[in-house]
């Protein structure tokens, strides 16, 4: 039997607490920021996911099926990937469709050009050190997860400040 979630939540809570992590300040503050940004993190997780196998997949059948190199096959994943990633996080982790894309759409392709230069720069270690480069672009995502949430949260999709 499963308790309620009002109990699950609380119980979490509880077993953080007891490792310490609330316990110093780093840890508390953290803690606060993913409590107060927790539907954000969570679709950003659903969304993120959804769209690495997508890049994955799409990556796969440019190597496999068009042949292309693999600096070749990223680039387009990339660009690919950038056109679901946008509208994705837009409409359904930030709910920022309302408001002006222009802006949006500028401070994005700023952080997808950072992103795109660190995935490139993995990509091409992994393939110095004979590292799959399905491997590699999982840890350029990986290395990009946490600036990609704060950065879109922030500045990307951030709201209008009030007065």
């Amino acid at each position: 039997m499963t308790a309620p979630a009002d109990e699950r939540i609380s119980l979490s809570r509880a077993s953080v607490a007891e490792r310490g992590l609330e316990d110093t300040a780093v840890g508390g503050a953290l803690l606060e920021y993913a409590r107060a940004h927790e539907s954000h993190l969570i679709r950003f997780v659903l969304v993120g996911a959804g769209l690495a196998v997508f890049n994955l997949w799409l990556l796969y059948l440019l190597r496999t099926w068009l042949h292309l190199s693999d600096p070749i096959a990223v680039t387009a994943m990339y660009i690919l990937g950038a056109l679901a990633h946008f509208p994705s996080h837009r409409w359904l982790t930030y709910q920022a469709h309302r408001r002006p894309v222009r802006p949006q759409a500028l401070r994005y392709a700023v952080m997808l050009v950072w992103n795109f230069m660190i995935m490139q720069a993995v990509v091409g270690l992994a393939a110095r050190l004979s590292v799959s480069p399905y491997l590699a672009v999982m840890a350029a995502t990986g290395l990009t997860l946490v600036s990609n949430f704060l950065v879109m949260t922030h500045i990307v999709f951030m709201k209008a400040r009030q007065s």
